[in-house]
Formats: C-alpha cells, sequence, structure tokens
C-alpha cells in the first residue's frame, strides 16, 4: 500500500508553506501522485481567510482535513464557518476523515468535553448536508 504524504500550509506556525496556493505549487512541483495536500481551519482562520476558499481550491488533491476553530476552540465555539466547510467537503465529494486538532495549545483543557462540544455541533452539520 503507497503511503500517501500530504503538504498543510502552516500559517500561524512558519512562512514555508502559509497559503493554499503555496501547498498546492508545492505538490504540483513534486508532481508525484502520491503527493497530496492537507487543510487546517485553524491557519485560514488565522490569516482571516475564508476556509471554504482552501477546500474549493484544494478539490480533488485535499486528502486530510483538520478542523479547530479560531484559538484552537472546537469548531462552534468561536468565529468560524463550519456550516460551509461542511457544504464545501459535499460540494467537492471529500470522502476522508475529519480529524479535530482542538484545544492542544493549553494545559487548562478538559479534552473530553472539547471533543464533546465538537462532536455535538458538528454532527448535525453534516446530518443536514448528507440529507440535501
Amino acid at each position: 500500500v503507497p503511503v500517501t504524504l500530504v503538504i498543510e500550509p502552516t500559517s500561524h506556525d512558519s512562512n514555508i508553506v502559509d497559503r493554499c496556493d503555496d501547498a498546492l505549487m508545492m505538490m504540483r512541483e513534486v508532481n508525484k501522485p502520491n503527493v497530496k495536500v492537507m487543510f487546517d481551519t485553524f491557519h485560514a482562520l488565522y490569516r482571516k481567510e475564508p476556509s471554504t476558499d482552501y477546500i474549493y481550491a484544494m478539490g480533488k488533491d485535499l486528502h486530510h482535513l483538520h478542523l479547530s476553530d479560531n484559538d484552537r476552540l472546537a469548531p462552534g465555539q468561536g468565529r468560524g464557518d463550519f456550516v460551509g466547510v461542511i457544504q464545501a467537503l459535499k460540494d467537492i465529494h471529500y470522502d476522508g476523515w475529519l480529524a479535530m486538532e482542538i484545544g492542544f495549545d493549553r494545559r487548562d483543557i478538559e479534552p473530553d468535553l472539547v471533543a464533546r462540544q465538537a462532536y455535538e455541533y458538528l454532527q448535525p452539520l453534516i446530518d443536514r448536508v448528507e440529507r440535501d
């Protein structure tokens, strides 16, 4: 089974692969079928860019996804448009995992609570999009 390598734009953490276009450019320059891109909503929110723009631009090359609101809050706890994110994922026919990267930037967090909040917020959004 071949391993897929993903390139993630990480504007909050570095300036090497800063934006969606940087990750896509690097993927295209490598030009290998097992090199794709990933997206973390936190980094788009950090740049104050719409997460949906990243999803539509990455399209079929989007291989993995991290969901978190601004400041690594659980989705729905900040200013992120997760209704739009879930719809955009449906529009591009994304069938990968929805991984959470939430709350790990501080020690005073209760991980079970944060995970439950994220699930309870996202599940109805996903259900609604799947029904439509």
